[in-house]
């Protein structure tokens, strides 16, 4: 299985199941990130992880081809800038992060749109070749 195919699936059913999860439970979902933010070391320790990730997707999954694949390059790039970000200006993240969170209608909207870009990964993913 190539690295394209393996990424695709993970991501895509990744998305899937966090975006129904923050769909159902937005208020839920609103109260952790809110309690994440307030807790200052774990966010940090949030941030190396995310970071490593990012790293290691960006790494394994540079493909700059105009096709499915570069929303994988997207997604990773966008997973290493986010954790370099946490790391590196984490009140910054923090105040964008709340914003995001309070605005109910911008969060069913990112909740939609990851699940939908969720689908189509797992179904780049999973087809037959």
């Amino acid at each position: 299985m190539n690295i394209s195919r393996f990424l695709s699936k993970v991501l895509g059913i990744y998305l899937v199941i966090v975006s129904v999860a923050l769909l159902v439970n937005l208020r839920e979902f609103a109260g952790y990130v809110d309690a994440l933010i307030r807790d200052a070391p774990l966010m940090f320790i949030t941030g190396f992880f995310t970071l490593i990730i990012g790293i290691m997707m960006v790494v394994s999954h540079n493909i700059w081809k105009w096709d499915w694949r570069v929303i994988i390059t997207i997604l990773s790039w966008v997973i290493l800038i986010k954790g370099a970000s946490i790391i590196l200006y984490p009140h910054f993240v923090d105040q964008l992060s709340i914003l995001f969170v309070q605005n109910t209608l911008f969060a069913y909207a990112a909740g939609i749109v990851d699940f939908f870009l969720g689908l189509m990964l797992c179904y780049f993913g999973f087809r037959r070749s």
